[in-house]
Formats: structure tokens, C-alpha cells, sequence
């Protein structure tokens, strides 16, 4: 009569090497992960962008040229010496649609909404701006989409940008191009 070995469970080895395996698969799964979740973090800020850009576009067209009729669509105006560069501005939410004359008026729960950090997902997205209207590099975390009407530029002009809204840290997501020019913007001609 012959005894049958039989075998429980897996050997020591076999268990090093399904270990090896996983963890191999684990490393090249976490970066390309995290390539994704920053290409839909930064994709989120861009349809922000947009979706400002198209109701700042609208109040141009209904008649958002000088400084009462900026006030009356909740926006500030800025007179900028020669009436050129005056512009109506303000702070935008998403969560309302809305706009207010700054980002210190924005409601609590919108004062920094910005998702893409300074991981670069690889977002191109260039729109009136040879710069581009977003920097996949620049951390966007602590931020909020800032909007300008320019009614008397010819073309007038719509500018859709990001700027930081933490105490301390109020310059341009991305940094300046000039004195009170984001480097990267959304710019588009109007009339």
C-alpha cells in the first residue's frame, strides 16, 4: 500500500513569486492611475474655464459695456486710464453660474474650487492665447476662474483666467505675462 502525499498549500517559493508578481503589476498601474485622475482633475478646471467664458460672453452681448451695467450684472469695473483697457470683471462660481465683483465675495463653500495640481496630466488646451488657457504644470488647488470684459479694445475682448484665493497668495495661476496679464488665459475676440 502506498501512502499519496498530499499538498496543502502553496510552497514559500510559489507565494514570493505571486507577491513579486502583484507588486511589479501595482507599480506600473499607480502611475498611469494617477496620469488619469490628473487628466480629469484638469479637464474639470478646463470646462470651468469654458463654461465662464460662454456666460461672460453672454453679459457682453446684453450689454455689459461700462460701469452700471457691470455693477447690475454683479461684476466690478476698473477704469484704466484712456478708457481703452476699462473692463468690467469679477469672480466666477460654478456651482451657481453666477459672478461677484470679487473672490472675497464668493460664497464660503466656492472660495477655492480648482482641482489640477502641479502633476502634469498633459492637458493642452489653447484657446486666443498662443501661451495657452491652462497649464497642466501649475497648481490649480487653491484657486478660482477670474473673468474681463474689455468693451472698448478693438476687437473688444473676453479674458477667462485663473487666479490663487488664499490669504497671502493672490497672483495668477501659471504667473503674470505683464503687469495685470495672466500668462495663461482664454481670450476671445468679440464683434
Amino acid at each position: 500500500m502506498e501512502t499519496e502525499n498530499k499538498r496543502a498549500g502553496f510552497t514559500l517559493a510559489e507565494l514570493l513569486i505571486v507577491i513579486a508578481v502583484i507588486a511589479v503589476l501595482v507599480a506600473i498601474a499607480i502611475p498611469i492611475l494617477n496620469k488619469n485622475l490628473e487628466k480629469s482633475r484638469e479637464a474639470y478646471d478646463i470646462y470651468t474655464m469654458r463654461q465662464a467664458a460662454s456666460a461672460v460672453v453672454e453679459l457682453y452681448y446684453a450689454g455689459v459695456k461700462d460701469k452700471d451695467s457691470a455693477e447690475k450684472a454683479g461684476l466690478s469695473w476698473s477704469n484704466q486710464g484712456g478708457g481703452t483697457y476699462d473692463n468690467a470683471y469679477g469672480a466666477y462660481d460654478p456651482m451657481s453660474g453666477t459672478f461677484y465683483r470679487s473672490r472675497d465675495a464668493l460664497p464660503a463653500d466656492v472660495k477655492t474650487y480648482g482641482k489640477g495640481t502641479e502633476y502634469d496630466g498633459g492637458t493642452v488646451f489653447i484657446m486666443g492665447n498662443p501661451k495657452g488657457a491652462y497649464s497642466a504644470k501649475a497648481d490649480y488647488t487653491n484657486a478660482v476662474v477670474m473673468v474681463a470684459i474689455y468693451p472698448n479694445t478693438s476687437p473688444a475682448r473676453v479674458d477667462v483666467y485663473w487666479k490663487n484665493n488664499i490669504k497671502g497668495n493672490t497672483t495668477y495661476v501659471g504667473g503674470q505675462a505683464r503687469t495685470n496679464v495672466p500668462q495663461y488665459s482664454i481670450r476671445i475676440e468679440l464683434d
